[in-house]
Formats: structure tokens, C-alpha cells, sequence
């Protein structure tokens, strides 16, 4: 198990990659004043290279220069980098790779081509802890993977490896209410439990130890605010939030009616001044009406 002190908490926010020219290369001069933008913000840290970032468009030396790029630009903000992989090969040495550079923590999902059992999940996370003592946060995506983290796999990976951390989903049909409470339950004390999804955590204000989300990230300033306000639970709070949190709500729900997650998160950056091109196919550009809906949610 790692000795590294407790990550992961607080507003983490997921950039995107911005894209320049028609090849659509890094654009590392953008992506820096983004991850500096956050740091300034207050947010508590960035990861890059998750499914915000498109991670798994990038071959390993544009991945390495884009971990340098947003370390170099961080200052005292945690950077943390998804390694995640259908190889376990390639998850290892993303993880070399993010722990050579500066990266203090790791982001994984479990990928495979054919879902993955309990064995192969923990036999992944203790290969990934052998590999670099750096912590790791286990992103729950069961739609997209077909594993959903159960409490007693938790139990034993926060014993066996150095997971300190998990993303679960805000919300899921047909996911019990005591789904969190049993997550911490299992993870115990040393486990930062976090939340994803940005309706349902501008909606529920979920009194967990993280939010990880793609919006902060162009929107840092709003929904630092609307974080600290949760945090505070006072009427005054609330009430100078209320504004941010609207305004963050409206993007939130454009966001997730569009026909084209990664096209409209870059259109929406482009809308907020972060110069890009579309994200790298086989993802496309927005499409016109989610255009039109992210003007109209911009006012």
C-alpha cells in the first residue's frame, strides 16, 4: 500500500485537450493557460487524459508532453493523469511515464474489450501498484465497462493496493440509495469517495469528499464558488452561489442532452474562449442544434 498522504479531494476538475490546426495537434500553449486558469480559480485539481481530455486519442509521446505541459503549468495544484488501457502493459507505462513527470496520482478504469471479473480488476489495480507508489483513483464507469464496482472488491483493493480514491457515478437507474453510504462503509476512513456527473451534482450538492467534472474545468471560477458554498451549508452561501450554480446547471443540462458528448464539450470551450478545433475523429463536431442549445444555455 502506498505511504503518499490522502489525494483526491475537493473539485477536480477535467480539462479538455485542446486541438490546433488541421491535423488537430496538442495545442500546448492553450492547454497550459487552461490548467493555470484552474490552479488561479482555486480548484483543488485537474486531470488530464480522462474521457474529458481524450486521452485515448493520443499515442504515448503526445500523452507524455501533455502531462508535462499541464505539471509545468499547475504550480502547487495535484495534477492527476488516466492511464486507463484495454492493456495492462500500457497502463504501466502511462503510470511510469505520469510518475516520471510530475503526476501525483492516478486515474484508472478498468477497460477491457470483454467486461473483466472481480480477479482480473484486482489483479489490474495491484499490477498498477507494483508498477509506482503513486495513489490511485478508481473511476467507476459501469455503463461503459459492464463492472460496477462492488463494496467487497473495494475493501479489499483500499488492503492490497494504493487506491485511495473513488469516482462513482452521482447517480444511475435503478442504483440504491445506500449505494455511497455502503462505498464508504467499505472503503473506511482512508478513502476519499467522489462523485461525477454534473446534473446531478449542481442538483444535489452531494455532501461527498470530491466532485470530479468536466465543466469546472472551463468554468472554474462559478463552480469553485458553488463547491465552497456546498461546503459552508449557510443561507448566505447559498444565496451569493445561486447565480454560478444557475448558469452552471443550464451548461450542465445542454451538455448532456447533446447528441455528441465530446463535439459539444469542445464547441462549449470554444464558446468560453479556449481556443480549439473539434475533438480528433472518430468523435465529430456538434451538431447544429447542440449548438444552438449551448448559445441559448450561455444566454
Amino acid at each position: 500500500m502506498t505511504e503518499s498522504p490522502i489525494l483526491f479531494r475537493g473539485l477536480i476538475a477535467y480539462p479538455i485537450t485542446p486541438l490546433t490546426g488541421s491535423e488537430k495537434l496538442v495545442d500546448h500553449n492553450v492547454l497550459a493557460r487552461l490548467v493555470a486558469r484552474n490552479a488561479a480559480a482555486g480548484v483543488d485539481g485537474v486531470t488530464v487524459l480522462a474521457s474529458s481530455g481524450a486521452g485515448a486519442s493520443f499515442d504515448r509521446e503526445e500523452r507524455r508532453a501533455i502531462v508535462q505541459t499541464a505539471v509545468a503549468a499547475a504550480g502547487d495544484m495535484p495534477v492527476y493523469v488516466a492511464v486507463s488501457s484495454p492493456s495492462t502493459r500500457d497502463v504501466l507505462a502511462f503510470a511510469q511515464d505520469a510518475a516520471g513527470l510530475g503526476a501525483q496520482g492516478l486515474v484508472v478504469t478498468p477497460f477491457s474489450y470483454l467486461p473483466l471479473d472481480d480477479d482480473e480488476v484486482v489483479a489490474l489495480l495491484q499490477a498498477l501498484s507494483d508498477e509506482t507508489p503513486l495513489p490511485i483513483c478508481f473511476y467507476n464507469k459501469p455503463v461503459q465497462t459492464q463492472y460496477d464496482l462492488p463494496p467487497a472488491v473495494l475493501t479489499r483493493l483500499m488492503a492490497e493496493t494504493n487506491l485511495v480514491a473513488v469516482k462513482e457515478p452521482a447517480t444511475r437507474a435503478g442504483r440504491p440509495a445506500s449505494r455511497l453510504a455502503e462505498l464508504r462503509a467499505a472503503g473506511g476512513p482512508g478513502l476519499s469517495l467522489g462523485v461525477s456527473g454534473d446534473v446531478q451534482i449542481l442538483t444535489d450538492l452531494p455532501p461527498t469528499d470530491a466532485w470530479h467534472t468536466g465543466l469546472a474545468a472551463l468554468r472554474p471560477d462559478q463552480y469553485v464558488a458553488v463547491w465552497r458554498a456546498a461546503r459552508t451549508n449557510t443561507t448566505d452561501a447559498a444565496e451569493h452561489d445561486a447565480e454560478a450554480r444557475t448558469e452552471l446547471l443550464t451548461l450542465a443540462q445542454a451538455l448532456a442532452g447533446s447528441a455528441r458528448s465530446m463535439g459539444a464539450l469542445h464547441a462549449l470551450a470554444t464558446l468560453c474562449g479556449i481556443d480549439t478545433e473539434p475533438p480528433r475523429a472518430p468523435q465529430l463536431r456538434a451538431m447544429d442544434r447542440d449548438l444552438a442549445a449551448l448559445h441559448t444555455a450561455l444566454g
